[in-house]
């Protein structure tokens, strides 16, 4: 794939805030909505709530009996959903100290959880099964079963649309209706989604090393290959304009402003030494994060620089990046269970 020559610029250290250490692999992070709290879920099924001025562990939640797999903050209220292999989703409220609801969704494995940005409904995704509840835990709608298992899910932003992948197919889905509003297919196996904030193009990775675009509206297709590995780090910029994916230790970020990105020159990212695991761009401001296989960490501003404009690292491949609502700190964690935040003023 054409890119640009490395850089080998040093960039400055992530100004780390704090470090701590989960009693397995850590699987998945996520930020309260006023940033007061840090969840961290664990292979061993356990949650964990950091106060994230000091990393203080103010409770520890038995979540899960075969491990969790994801938690999903609710985005307007101390709300936190946490998803596990035990085929149960459980609504936790910290302050109250106590378990809120628990939902069967209806397989052994619960993979992806969702809330929408109205925080109106939250989807579960495990096996087969999509599911989409209240914010009281009561089950609105259960779709027909999938074909084949769920890849992925996610809310259309600002918007309570919803859409699904599995092999072949990505169906749209509304949950005030119990059938598919529309259907996209496609002739392959798709890993994850991402949908540009202004709702223009619905794009996925794909196990064939490809990236594919929908132009929504249309229907229009547009597929980007190149990659050397399969495609499932996926990140749009606040404003719709990049899209930066992984598919190998390089980030290839491509311009979708104007007529799209179909037959233009990605910028390629280079400085990870190992497969890119994680990328996440801040929610309103223009860096993005990026995380890899041999535990770094980097901060870039793609649309200026082609070299990270700071770097950190942690003893093991990362796992997840979250950043905080205001932008301001970047939680990240490692398979060997290190979790850490960094101040991210750039």
């Amino acid at each position: 794939m054409p890119g640009l020559m490395e850089s080998r610029a040093v960039a400055p250290p992530m100004n780390q805030r704090w470090l701590v250490s989960l009693d397995e692999s850590a699987v998945s992070v996520g930020w309260s909505s006023s940033g007061s709290w840090l969840a961290a879920a664990s292979a061993s099924g356990a949650v964990s709530i950091f106060e994230t001025g000091g990393g203080q562990c103010v409770q520890q939640l038995t979540a899960h009996r075969f491990g969790a797999t994801r938690v999903a903050w609710h985005p307007q209220l101390s709300l936190l959903a946490t998803a596990g292999q035990d085929g149960m989703v459980r609504l936790w409220e910290p302050r109250l100290d106590g378990l809120f609801a628990e939902l069967n969704c209806g397989a052994e494995w619960v993979e992806h959880l969702a809330w929408s940005d109205s925080g109106n409904y939250l989807a579960t995704a495990a096996g087969r099964k999509l599911k989409v509840w209240d914010k009281a835990g009561t089950l609105v709608r259960e779709y027909p079963d999938h074909p084949h298992t769920i890849a992925d899910i996610t809310w259309k932003a600002d918007s309570e649309e919803l859409v699904s992948a599995c092999y072949g197919q990505l169906k749209f889905w509304s949950p005030e209706e119990a059938q598919a509003q529309r259907t996209f297919s496609w002739k392959g196996s798709m890993l994850a989604l991402a949908w540009s904030p202004d709702g223009r193009y619905l794009c996925h990775g794909n196990q064939d090393a490809t990236v594919h675009f929908w132009i929504v509206k249309s229907g229009q297709e547009l597929q980007m290959w190149g990659y050397p590995t399969k495609v499932r780090e996926l990140a749009w910029d606040p404003r719709s304009r990049y899209l930066a994916t992984g598919g190998g230790a390089s980030i290839t970020v491509w311009d979708c402003s104007g007529k799209g990105p179909a037959n233009t020159k990605p910028a390629v990212l280079k400085y990870h030494d190992a497969p890119v695991s994680r990328l996440t761009y801040q929610r309103s401001g223009s860096v993005m994060a990026s995380g890899c296989g041999s535990g770094q960490v980097a901060l870039w501003k793609p649309s200026k620089r082609k070299i990270p404009d700071a770097i950190g690292s942690l003893p093991g491949a990362i796992i997840d990046l979250a950043w905080s609502h205001d932008d301001g700190l970047l939680a990240a964690a490692a398979e060997d269970g290190s979790v850490a935040i960094y101040d991210c003023s750039l």
